[in-house]
């Protein structure tokens, strides 16, 4: 939750966006808690309609890149970084809450 935190490979804020993808989105300040989830949540948006709502190949994009997920014909790219993450994201995101 550091709005001013910065990948090892460049991604900015809160919704860890790339340069280049913030812009895409209108990111004019990445480090803005507001403009970053904006701009991440409309990204999120745009790889669910892209994937037909695959939520692992929107977590794989969201993680290598679109263009990734596209040069391994729409599956999740051989990568173990990308691949760890879509495995731990998905059950974060299936995991009932308990009462």
């Amino acid at each position: 939750f550091n709005s001013r935190v910065v990948s090892p490979k460049g991604a900015q804020g809160l919704m860890q966006l790339m340069p280049g993808t913030a812009a895409r989105f209108g990111v004019r300040r990445s480090f803005d808690p507001a403009q970053n989830i904006s701009g991440g949540t409309r990204y999120l948006r745009e790889l669910l309609n892209r994937f037909n709502n695959r939520v692992d190949l929107v977590l794989a994009s969201y993680n290598a890149g679109e263009g990734a997920v596209m040069k391994y014909g729409n599956t999740i790219p051989p990568y173990s970084e990308t691949r760890n993450y879509v495995k731990l994201i998905l059950k974060r995101y299936t995991k009932k809450p308990t009462s």
